[in-house]
Parts: C-alpha cells; sequence; structure tokens
C-alpha cells in the first residue's frame, strides 16, 4: 500500500470514527427504501446497492451539519437527507451507464448489461421518485426545493455534455457549464443541506454551498483524469470511457490548447474516430501527457479554493476532515 492509500485509509476511519452512529442511520434508511415486495425490483435494487462506494455526498452533508453545530435532536432529519442524496446519485449512474454503454460500475456489471436498458431508466426513475418522497417526509419544503433545483440542474448538466459533444465543442467555458451541473450541484446541495438542518445562517449556508461546488468541479477533473489514466482494475468501471463516448474532458481540451495548429487537428480526429487503436494513439501521445498535468493542476486549485471557504467555520475535527476530503478529491486513484 502507498503512502497516499495509506492516509487516504486513515482519512476514511476518521470520518467512520466521528460519523458512526449517523453513519449507520444512513445506510438503515437506504435499505429501507431499496426494499421492494416485487422480487424483480428487489433483485435489481440489491444489485445498484452495490454501487455504493465513497457516498461522499452523504459524507459531506453529515459533516456539514456537524459544523454547523446540528443539535442532537435534528440528526435523524440529517440522516434522511443524507440517503436522499444518495439516491438521487444512484439513479443518475443507473442513467449515466445507459447513455455511456458502460460494462462495469464498482467491479459489477452494470444494470443495463445485467438486465436491459429499459430496467435501467425505469429503476433509475424509480430512485429519483424514491428519493423526492422521502425528501418530502421531513417536512421540509425549502429542502425539497434545493433538492429539487440541483436535481434539475444535474439533469440540465448532462443535456449540456451530449450538446457539447454533437457540437464538437472544444470549449473550456462549455466544459466547466457540463461540470458545474451534472457533479457540482449535487455536492454543493448535499454541504447547504448539512448546513441548513445543521441551523447554520444563510450566509454559512452559502459559504458550505460554495465549498460544495467547487469540491464537485475539483473531483470531476479528477475524474476525466483517471479516466485516462487508469485501468478498469483500478478504478472498478470501464477505462477510456469519455474516449469511446468522444467527450471534450478538461485534460483533452488542454492538451488543444497547449498544441500547434497541426498538432490539434491530428487530436480533434483521432478524438472522433471510431478506431479503438486511434484512441490507444491519443491516450499515449505526449500532448495529452501535458494535459493531464495542466487538469490536474486546476484540480488541486479547485481543492484549495474549496477549502477557503471553510475559514469562517471555527476550527473543529470536522472541519478539518472537510479540507482533508477536498485535498484527497483531488488526488483520487479510484
Amino acid at each position: 500500500m502507498t503512502v497516499i492509500e495509506t492516509t487516504r485509509a486513515r482519512l476514511k476511519q476518521r470520518i467512520v470514527d466521528v460519523l458512526a452512529d449517523d453513519l449507520a442511520a444512513v445506510r438503515e434508511e437506504l435499505a429501507r427504501q431499496f426494499r421492494s415486495p416485487s422480487m424483480f425490483v428487489q433483485d435489481v435494487a440489491e444489485h445498484v446497492s452495490r454501487f455504493q462506494g465513497k457516498q461522499i455526498r452523504p459524507l459531506l452533508l453529515l459533516l456539514s451539519a456537524r459544523v454547523s453545530g446540528i443539535s442532537q435532536h435534528e440528526r435523524r432529519r440529517a440522516a434522511v437527507l443524507a440517503a436522499v442524496v444518495e439516491m438521487i446519485h444512484a439513479a443518475t449512474l443507473v442513467h449515466d451507464d445507459v447513455i455511456d454503454d458502460s460494462d462495469l460500475r464498482r467491479h459489477v456489471s452494470t444494470v443495463h448489461r445485467r438486465w436491459n436498458t429499459e430496467t435501467s431508466v425505469l429503476f433509475g426513475d424509480y430512485l429519483f421518485s424514491r428519493a423526492f418522497h422521502l425528501a418530502a417526509t421531513t417536512g421540509d419544503a425549502e429542502a425539497c426545493r434545493l433538492i429539487g433545483r440541483a436535481t434539475n440542474r444535474t439533469c440540465e448538466g448532462e443535456l449540456n455534455q451530449i450538446g457539447a459533444r454533437l457540437e464538437q465543442s472544444v470549449s473550456e467555458r462549455d466544459y466547466f457549464r457540463v461540470v458545474q451541473g451534472k457533479t457540482a450541484q449535487l455536492f454543493a446541495v448535499s454541504c447547504r443541506l448539512g448546513a441548513r438542518v445543521g441551523g447554520a445562517s444563510e450566509r454559512l449556508q452559502s459559504q458550505l454551498s460554495l465549498f460544495g461546488g467547487r469540491l464537485g468541479i475539483a473531483f470531476q477533473i479528477a475524474d476525466d483524469v483517471l479516466d485516462l489514466t487508469e485501468t478498469a482494475e483500478s478504478t472498478g468501471k470501464d477505462s477510456a470511457n469519455d474516449l469511446a463516448n468522444h467527450r471534450m474532458t478538461l485534460p483533452i481540451l488542454r492538451a488543444l490548447r497547449l498544441g500547434g495548429a497541426e498538432e490539434r487537428e491530428r487530436i480533434r480526429g483521432l478524438l472522433f474516430s471510431a478506431d479503438a487503436s486511434d484512441q490507444r494513439v491519443l491516450r499515449e501521445s505526449g500532448l495529452l501527457q501535458r494535459g493531464l498535468e495542466s487538469a490536474q493542476q486546476s484540480c488541486e486549485r479547485f481543492a484549495e479554493r474549496a477549502v477557503r471557504c471553510l475559514r469562517q467555520f471555527p476550527d473543529s475535527e470536522e472541519r478539518r476532515l472537510l479540507e482533508l476530503v477536498a485535498g484527497y478529491s483531488a488526488h483520487r486513484s479510484e
């Protein structure tokens, strides 16, 4: 185990130690929500429950609630909201795997590969509807509004990504508009909901929301880098999926910006080629390596900017954990 892996394992254990009871409540709620009297639905639900990995969105919500000074009697509501954001995230994964024609998710078959596309689409919809119903049980209309708005923007981000691909956009502005929607929104709303249930002022809720949004951007850039540098064995999902789907992610956009006119045309030709060997050539090009380095630097800057949003909160174990989560999200291996 490397030093980074060892440190990451220690961070995970620290989080578990601090949030043990809250995480247990989230797991219990998710188990209830994934339970169904239909044997087929139950079978699919149990399969999708294996997609749950880092659960970073529930962790961010719970830590944001703690750093905001949540009272004991509100911790149950925080756990319910944490389950809501995890269910919405799971629904987006099930749908994303159809869009990307992915085979693997967390080292297991995707739903549309294990069953079919119809099952994936309908089960994703099922998770969305259950999540919104669960949110309504909290009796917090504003929380429901925030969740609904974030989900709208997440879906809009996915649509913008399709539009950018169809237009073969090479604009970083288009890239960040996509990322602000499809990834940053759920991070941001998780932190805002935690701050809200924790009793933070509107100003501090906004700061934690900004923290989450910047962290979400860093997280997505790191994901883009991993897609081009890691294998399916290490990440648990299809490698080079962005290349296979002709997506202009930040490493590729940076490679285009750093290259000359001839190199840019060559890279674009390789990216939009249907030939897998052309995509391998692109992955191994020196210019793409420079693009990866530039994207990684941006990832780290967004993580640093996220951490600055926490300065208005008093020093605490929970605040330090949020800072560490931001730092290690920029140096992921999965």
